[in-house]
């Protein structure tokens, strides 16, 4: 009887235990490859320690279980080809991104930018991802596979190794596994587990009902006192936004001792420089966001793309109704990428314009990488604004123009054109090219300028829509870093005459602070509007900047100078860092006890990241009656 009861119970444990077939053994061939060149690399989490050694076992338990489950579409052969096929290339594909990145591959940034990768300049930077090694690690691996099921053919009878109820209970067992809080697995599973807290908001307490961002008027200084007569009527304005300019680059040398922005250094003396100035995210769409609707970027999603009904308008319709030209200019040549056009409309741009539409044939020598060097993009620039006014002379300009010269990965520079690394090798070498090439080409706007005197009381400001890290942490993706180079930027204030030259070090700005400096310098005041950033020239003595790493399990962060703090949401590990003390973000004071009143009130300021989520969730940014 007892012996009848045990052979009852191995019979059931065959039939529901999974057991690897030709789709787990592929799998685990491509994991255990990656395993090493992981450990080779030093990549966090995979070590000969007991709790490293541990997640790796655990990774291919949960490759197993996956295996086994996506058994179950394995109707005929063909289809059980095609799935094994597809999943040899996704796990390549995930490795490869986890070994060039350090992290794996993350939900919010596929679904985030899916739309926008099928552009060659998209796809090109992709592609950074992958090395000469991982091409040449698929198709061995695919060899070896192919060899397999031809010397044995056991191999390919193994397809489907497991019975219906195993396939069913690996799914289930997979499906736990996922639910699970534990950070570990392979890159499907932990693929899975980041889509699952893509949605998840923590609650925000005390929440007002209403529009709490909706004001009648516009806060502002005393800074227009201090204005000579002549130069009190309204100034042209012109935001020049640098592609991907890391601050840290800003009056440093490259290792051959030559300066990467020699033009921009000089020109910091002629105005004002915030040397803590911060792009409030990672991407162009994000700087747009900060900047010209001035409120904190979402955490979920791009606001262009997954919140077109919000109801938001930006300060440049503020400035559209007290009279200015509105000009919207950018070199990349689609204006359509992450729906830039509609939200320039929406912010209130009356003219968005792309500089292909003022190309010329003698521009080819000039065009490379994402698009056209700055020199060229301000030339066809001013011919386009000599038109405007030529036909309004009477309006005052506000114009942003976005260059792209200096756009990640910087390929395809010509060789003569390279000042600093003749052979760059790496991605900070390209970028340094790139970054010199960009600064020696800034002063050819302020020539053009000069040319017309109907520019000559006019407000010019340098910065940024984001920053991107060049290995300072020896990280070189915008995606993954949570670091200062991934956010700070230059920005500097020029205006003769009226802007003394200044530089402030001891106080935080970020891109939501852009709008209402601009309103302060222009004495806009008497309009409603939804701006949450406050004027640099009120040098509050507190204002805390926030920070949105939306990718990478989100790094959501506050800066309130000199300390920083930054809370992951995905495993709730927390950061705090002193600035001034540790500028290089090396000791984490979280670690230490007596920080906790600190790490506390960091953590309740933080809490606006949550409640500004929330209102653009419930659509709660501006009443729609009162839209421009």
């Amino acid at each position: 009887m007892r012996l009848m009861k045990g052979k009852n119970i191995k019979d059931l444990l065959t039939v529901i235990i999974p057991r690897p077939g030709l789709l787990a053994w592929s799998l685990f061939a491509v994991q255990a490859v990656y395993l090493v060149l992981f450990m080779r690399s030093g990549l966090e989490g995979f070590s000969f320690s007991f709790i490293d050694l541990a997640g790796i076992l655990f990774s291919f338990i949960t490759l197993l279980l996956l295996a086994s489950s996506l058994e179950i579409l394995f109707f005929h052969r063909i289809s059980a080809y095609v799935v094994i096929i597809t999943a040899i290339i996704a796990a390549w594909a995930m490795n490869a991104y986890r070994l060039t990145s350090g992290s794996p591959l993350d939900y919010s940034l596929v679904r985030d930018n899916l739309s926008i990768s099928f552009s060659p300049e998209s796809f090109l930077m992709i592609s950074t991802a992958f090395s000469a090694r991982d091409l040449i690690i698929l198709p061995v691996i695919a060899a070896m596979l192919y060899l397999a099921v031809r010397v044995f053919p056991a191999a390919g009878k193994s397809l489907k190794r497991n019975t219906v109820p195993a396939r069913l209970t690996s799914l289930v067992a997979w499906i736990i596994l996922v639910l699970l809080p534990i950070n570990a697995g392979d890159g499907f599973t932990l693929f899975a587990k980041s889509a699952l807290d893509y949605n998840n908001s923590p609650a925000v307490s005390a929440i007002p009902a209403g529009y709490p961002y909706f004001k009648k008027k516009i806060q502002h200084t005393s800074f227009r006192e201090n204005i000579p007569r002549h130069l009190t009527s309204k100034p042209n304005i012109f935001l020049i936004l640098i592609e991907s300019f890391n601050a840290n680059f800003v009056e440093a040398d490259s290792p051959g001792g030559i300066t990467y922005t020699p033009q921009f250094n000089a020109l910091i003396k002629k105005g004002l420089y915030l040397d803590r100035f911060y792009a409030n995210s990672v991407q162009t769409c994000k700087g747009q966001e900060s900047i010209f609707f001035s409120i904190i970027p979402t955490y979920k999603g791009k606001l262009f793309v997954d919140y077109p009904e919000l109801n938001i308008s930006g300060f440049p319709a503020i400035l559209t109704a007290s009279g200015y030209e509105t000009i919207f200019f950018q070199a990349y040549h689609d204006l359509k990428f992450d729906n830039t056009y509609n939200s320039m409309i929406k912010a209130g741009f009356t003219t968005v314009k792309s500089y292909t539409e003022y190309r010329k044939p003698a521009d080819r020598p000039y065009i490379w990488g994402w698009g056209v060097e700055d020199k060229i993009f301000y030339e066809r620039f001013f011919t386009l604004l000599d038109q405007m006014h030529k036909s309004s002379p009477e309006k005052p300009v506000f114009a942003t123009l976005i260059t792209v010269g200096t756009h990640i990965p910087c390929d395809g520079m010509p060789p003569e054109k390279m000042s600093i690394y003749k052979n760059p090798r790496d991605i900070k070498e390209k970028y340094s090219n790139a970054l010199r090439l960009s600064d020696s080409q800034l002063p050819r706007f302020f020539e053009l300028m000069a040319e017309r005197p109907y520019l000559a009381n006019s407000i010019i400001i340098i910065t940024s829509d984001h920053s991107f890290p060049m290995k300072e942490h020896g990280i070189y993706n915008n995606e993954k870093c949570f670091y200062d180079e991934t956010f700070r930027v230059p920005f500097l204030i020029i205006w003769d005459g009226v802007v003394k030259p200044e530089r402030i070090r001891n106080r935080a700005y970020s891109q939501i602070d852009i709008g209402p400096t601009i309103m302060d310098m222009a004495g806009i005041v008497n309009y409603e509007n939804t701006m949450t950033g406050a004027s640099i020239f009120g040098r509050n003595s507190s204002n805390p900047v926030f920070l949105v790493q939306p990718y990478n399990g989100r790094y959501l962060q506050v800066v309130d100078y000199p300390y920083k703090y930054i809370m992951h949401l995905q495993t709730r590990k927390e950061y705090l860092f002193n600035l001034e003390a540790d500028p290089a973000e090396k000791n984490n004071l979280a670690r230490e006890s007596e920080s906790g009143e600190k790490i506390l009130y960091m953590k309740n300021i933080l809490e606006r990241v949550h409640f500004n989520q929330k209102l653009i969730d419930e659509n709660r940014i501006r009443p729609a009656a009162a839209q421009h």
